[in-house]
């Protein structure tokens, strides 16, 4: 039987004009690629590769076993060693320079347990090292903040206008967009927070300037997408943000439509991420000092009432 050059087939719209190795539903392409299979092995990746960046860890439960290759005795001095290397180790971080008395807020602090996950440091802020271990997971306590879903809401909208990427312009389209922006956000936080950290020693959070004007505080805020600290105190190139926006701008070919899966894009995305990493910099240079400002105003206003009750 020979189909019409438009005709329905099933639940797919065929046309002539369409290119033959393309599946189209409904006069859209289809994805290439079920994003559910690589958020599962985002999710898995941080439970299996912390052993091993933690050779002290495994020396130690090796040893613990009473028919190891190695008895505690034997593993002690391996261990002794491996504790002691002059390694770049988060807890020989030097914290950062204490902040002018005229800094516009300092931040009244969390626990120094909850601080541990914070996405920024304030000047001579004390905080909890983050070991390979915690690096693994870093990006998990991000994407479980109730906020981090704005910038992916955020995008979606801002492509439903654009109709980038390629879905179409329907409600289901923004759907798709939503979704896709959310995986796209979440393999840039798990490569720029935790994967890349790991491999190059790199903290993966915010040091904030949290002084001087405004200028100046803009112009660190945007430094820090090019700049970052590593777990010896030192500074450098920022591996992780750079390299990392780059590997998750690489994967989104896999889940884009068919038009929008290609090497213009990948770099497209690439810029756009890394700009707003620097937006996303600059919110956390300035929104302590709102928060700040919001619970000095809090306090006063309780402490005046306080006599009266």
């Amino acid at each position: 039987m020979q189909w019409p050059e438009n005709a329905y087939r099933g639940s797919a719209y065929i046309s002539a004009e369409q290119p033959a190795h393309l599946k189209f539903v409904d006069g859209r392409p289809a994805k290439k690629f079920s994003p559910g299979l690589l958020s599962l092995l985002l999710v898995a990746l941080p439970f299996l590769l912390p052993s091993l960046t933690c050779p002290t860890a495994q020396a130690q439960s090796l040893a613990s076993l009473p028919d190891g290759p190695l008895t505690s005795q034997a593993a002690q001095p391996f261990v002794s060693s491996m504790q002691q290397m002059p390694s770049s180790r988060p807890d020989s971080q030097s914290p950062p320079p204490r902040a002018s008395a005229k800094a516009a807020s300092p931040i009244e602090h969390a626990p120094v347990e909850v601080r541990k996950w914070s996405q920024y440091v304030d000047p001579g802020e004390r905080i909890p090292p983050l070991y390979p271990r915690d690096k693994w997971v870093f990006w998990i306590h991000q994407e479980l903040r109730v906020e981090s879903a704005f910038p992916a809401l955020v995008s979606a909208g801002f492509g439903q206008l654009t109709n980038s990427p390629d879905y179409g312009s329907d409600s289901e389209a923004f759907g798709d967009r939503l979704g896709a922006a959310l995986l796209r956000q979440a393999s840039m936080r798990f490569f720029c927070n935790s994967f890349f950290p790991v491999i190059v020693h790199e903290d993966p959070r915010y040091f904030r300037k949290a002084s001087g004007t405004y200028k100046s505080r803009v112009g660190w805020a945007a430094e820090r997408a090019f700049v970052i600290q590593h777990d010896d105190g030192g500074h450098g190139f920022n591996i992780a943000d750079i390299f990392g926006h780059l590997a998750a701008s690489a994967l989104t070919p896999t889940y884009y439509p068919h038009p929008s899966a290609n090497t213009g894009v990948v770099f497209e995305t690439w810029g756009t991420s890394i700009a707003g990493d620097i937006g996303n910099n600059m919110f956390l240079e300035f929104w302590p000092d709102v928060t700040n400002l919001w619970r000095r105003h809090r306090q006063k206003a309780h402490a005046e009432q306080s006599p009266e009750g």
